[in-house]
This record gives structure tokens, C-alpha cells and sequence, in this order.
């Protein structure tokens, strides 16, 4: 036996356990989530095993509507994401879009203090271009931890900024039927969700959002 096969199997024996736990508390759970989806929120991650966010929210099947990637980025040209957020925006018409980062993030730490790992160098190169935008705040800043933690959060809104500039967000914007902008980082070692201040002001002037927002 491999020595993997272990791990392996107790993710479907905890499966069953948590079926036999939801049948147990209501027979018609499995047979009403089927019927479809209709979730208020679209979530859009890091990839880190870390943080499935309907643990660190308490949020049930169906509420989240979810996209994860390496450190969180949103790029213009990623059919994989645009399609997530146009299925969201125009079909499940959800009311907030959440782009999380998190401390101790892997992806970030890779672009500030560089990798071997070309894919991921390519991926987060935008990162790196922020690192160099606010390099005298965050060269002011002396704890490394603090200085890439830091770097988390710029990153968080820099990709919401990089949200407001696709087309599905402009034509969400021009019918004033559009979901709220939230940015979040999650504190891993103390388990909270920190909500970041958006420059909603800054973006008004420069187009990103329209003058109704609030």
C-alpha cells in the first residue's frame, strides 16, 4: 500500500460521515441544494489550501460563488476568470464580489523576494510591479512579515481596481445594476477577516466606478 492511500481514503470516508450527518438532520438536504444556485456573493481567492472561505465565514453550500488563483490576481485576458465573473454578474446576478488575499501568502512572498519557479515568477509579476509603485512605504516598513503582509493588501486593491476596468463590470455599471466591491484579507494566524478601505473617491475620478456608487 502506497503510504499516501490512507490520506487518500479518509477524504471520501469523511465525505460519507458528513453525508450521513446532513440526511440525519434533514432527509430533503441533498434534494433541495440540487434544485440550483442563487448565491449573493462571488469570492475570488488564492489558491492556498489554507482558506476555504465557507469555514472562515460559517457560509453553507450555495452562498459563495467561488474563483481562486495564486495570490489572488485578476488579469484582463483570463478567459478562465472573465467567464466566472460574467456567469456571476449577468446570470446568478450576485449582489457582492470579494477579492480576498491573505498574510503569509506564498504568492506574494514569491514575488517580492523572488523563485525558481518560472510559472509562478510569470503569474505574479504584476505583484512585483506594485512592490516597485510603493517601494518607499514598504522599504519604510522593518519587519519583513509586515513589509510583505503589507504588500497583501495593496495587492488586494490593485486587483479590484484592475475588476472595475473589464467590460463585464463597465456594462454592470452603465445599466446601474451592479454588485458591491469588497476588499478582504484573511489574518491566517489569528483566523479573522480584515476589511480594506477601497479609494471609492479616487476611482470615481478616474472612471473606474460611476459617480452613483457608494
Amino acid at each position: 500500500m502506497h503510504e499516501h492511500d490512507n490520506e487518500y481514503k479518509q477524504l471520501l470516508l469523511n465525505n460519507t460521515k458528513w453525508v450521513e450527518e446532513k440526511l440525519s438532520a434533514d432527509p430533503d438536504y441533498f434534494k433541495l441544494l440540487s434544485k440550483g444556485q442563487n448565491p449573493p456573493f462571488l469570492y475570488i481567492g488564492c489558491s492556498d489550501s489554507r482558506l476555504p472561505i465557507d469555514v472562515f465565514t460559517g457560509a453553507n453550500p450555495g452562498q459563495i460563488f467561488i474563483h481562486r488563483n495564486v495570490a489572488n490576481q485578476v488579469f484582463l485576458n483570463d478567459m478562465n476568470l472573465l467567464t466566472v465573473l460574467e456567469f456571476a454578474i449577468k446570470t446568478l446576478k450576485v449582489k457582492h464580489v470579494i477579492i480576498c488575499g491573505h498574510y503569509d501568502c506564498g504568492g506574494i512572498q514569491a514575488a517580492y523576494n523572488g523563485t525558481d519557479l518560472n510559472l509562478v515568477e510569470n503569474w505574479t509579476m504584476n505583484v512585483r510591479d506594485i512592490a516597485m509603485e510603493y517601494k518607499k512605504e514598504l522599504d519604510a516598513i522593518e519587519n519583513i512579515n509586515d513589509r510583505i503582509n503589507r504588500l497583501s493588501e495593496l495587492n488586494v486593491i490593485r486587483q479590484l481596481r484592475q475588476l472595475c476596468k473589464t467590460s463585464i463590470m463597465h456594462e454592470a455599471f452603465k445599466q446601474n445594476n451592479y454588485p458591491q466591491l469588497h476588499g478582504w484579507v484573511l489574518d491566517i494566524a489569528h483566523g479573522k477577516i480584515i476589511e480594506l478601505e477601497l479609494p471609492v473617491a479616487e476611482w470615481k475620478d478616474y472612471g473606474l466606478l460611476p459617480e452613483n456608487y457608494l
